[in-house]
């Protein structure tokens, strides 16, 4: 029987921080979320002072300069680069590994002998906490599902030392009867409602329901979470998930109104950037898109408007001069003026393997090399695209861009009151250290 452990970074956003920024371990820290608009992650000590999910930032600013709590803005470059150290220590344990989110990943151990899993979590904590600094909660059983209940147990109680082994199944049954229902993994507020007028109320409960009950009396899906609270593992294995996504999407609401559709313009660009190098990345192309612009719906004294439109290539492609072009003759025919725009985005659909292109028969087979001369029938083009990403993968990511993105300062960026250094990902923001004279 494989054994699977599931691993999950503390506090993630905020462990990010700490670990460049000591002075705030054991404080009342919160990142907010884009535009500094609410509290996205907390530490267990702002937990602690009732400052909850998805606070309004204004509500907790007094807070902040009181110097009773410390706050940061979001740090994606940072939170990215981390979570692949936090990833690339795990492949270390097992080839089998699942991606799940960018704080959490599974890990399959199947054909090992291991006499004391607990050891072995307690392993992976750390050195995972010595190689990336990241504090992290190592859950393990026979199914997902109990592997993240484990988790929360590592999490709620202390005394486990940030590891819990649910492979013995009277330990999965003292557990789950501890364990709210509402705290089963894939549970939600609604669902629990529903079990809990079933009197239904704990993890153990839930297990005790006949699969078929549930089925009828729900989903197949809840069946599924019935038998692997029993021990039956019933969730797919998917190495590949964080690769085969079908659709990818860039999209960010602007730091203060945009009215300008230059600006818009220079916003989408931004977009259509990035989702092409994420694409390129994977070694993906796509031939449809979804572009769509809109005001912000929480202003409802102003006009209201929101334009899509989906456009698309003959032959498909991860070039961003070649969606650039499509971006921008598709916001030409939805942009209205008189409107101040809050939002855009463009969605990548329809993604394919670049080995499974199918060209197009009578489209002129020219590309342009780096001289601006074109040539017919290269065997190995140039591509613009590939030399930038090189580029930004050697210095840091925006080395170089497109010069419709504009100069990087427009009204369309995120604002970040607070931010942080991008300690990993950016030369100038390396922490530097000197050595005074002994």
């Amino acid at each position: 029987m494989a054994i699977i452990a599931h691993c999950d970074a503390n506090s993630f956003y905020c462990s990010c921080h700490q670990v460049f920024e000591p002075a705030l371990l054991g404080q009342p820290l919160g990142v907010l979320s884009n535009n500094d608009g609410c509290v996205i992650a907390r530490t267990r000590e702002l937990k602690a002072m009732g400052v909850a999910m998805g606070t309004p930032f204004f509500r907790v600013r007094a807070l902040m300069e009181r110097g009773l709590i410390n706050i940061r803005s979001s740090n994606y470059p940072l939170y990215g680069d981390m979570s692949e150290r936090f990833l690339s220590v795990l492949e270390q344990f097992t080839p089998e590994v699942e991606i799940y989110s960018i704080d959490e990943a599974f890990l399959r151990f199947d054909g090992f002998s291991i006499a004391d899993w607990t050891a072995l979590g307690q392993q992976i904590r750390a050195r995972v906490r010595g190689w990336t600094g990241l504090p992290i909660g190592v859950g393990i059983a026979t199914t997902k599902t109990l592997a993240k209940l484990a988790n929360y147990a590592a999490k709620h109680y202390r005394a486990t030392k940030g590891v819990v082994d649910l492979t013995n199944q009277a330990r999965q049954r003292r557990l789950m009867a501890l364990t709210p229902v509402s705290e089963v993994w894939g549970i939600g507020r609604r669902l629990a409602r529903r079990l809990n007028d079933m009197q239904v109320l704990s993890a153990l409960d839930l297990a005790e329901l006949e699969p078929a009950f549930v089925r009828r009396k729900f989903s197949v899906v809840e069946e599924r979470l019935v038998r692997e609270l029993r021990g039956e593992s019933c969730l797919p294995w998917d190495e590949q998930s964080d690769g085969n996504k079908h659709t990818i999407m860039c999209s960010r609401s602007f730091g203060y109104p945009v009215s300008n559709k230059a600006e818009v313009g220079r916003a989408v660009a931004a977009f259509v950037s990035r989702a092409c190098e994420k694409l390129r990345q994977q070694g993906k192309t796509a031939s449809k898109a979804q572009l769509f612009i809109r005001t912000d719906p929480f202003r409802q004294q102003e006009g209201q408007y929101q334009g899509s439109i989906i456009i698309g290539l003959p032959i498909p492609t991860a070039s961003t001069q070649s969606w650039l072009e499509q971006a921008r003759n598709g916001l030409t025919q939805i942009f209205r003026q008189g409107y101040s725009y809050r939002k855009a985005g463009f969605l990548l659909l329809d993604i394919h393997g670049q080995q499974m292109v199918q060209q197009d028969l009578f489209a002129a087979k020219v590309t342009t090399n780096l001289s601006g001369q074109r040539t017919a029938f290269a065997s190995k083009p140039v591509v613009a695209s590939d030399v930038m990403d090189a580029i930004n993968q050697r210095f840091g990511r925006n080395s170089i861009w497109l010069a419709a993105r504009g100069n990087g300062h427009g009204r369309w960026q995120m604002k970040q009151q607070y931010p942080s250094p991008r300690f990993t990902t950016c030369w100038d923001d390396v922490i530097r250290v000197r050595c005074g004279k002994a």
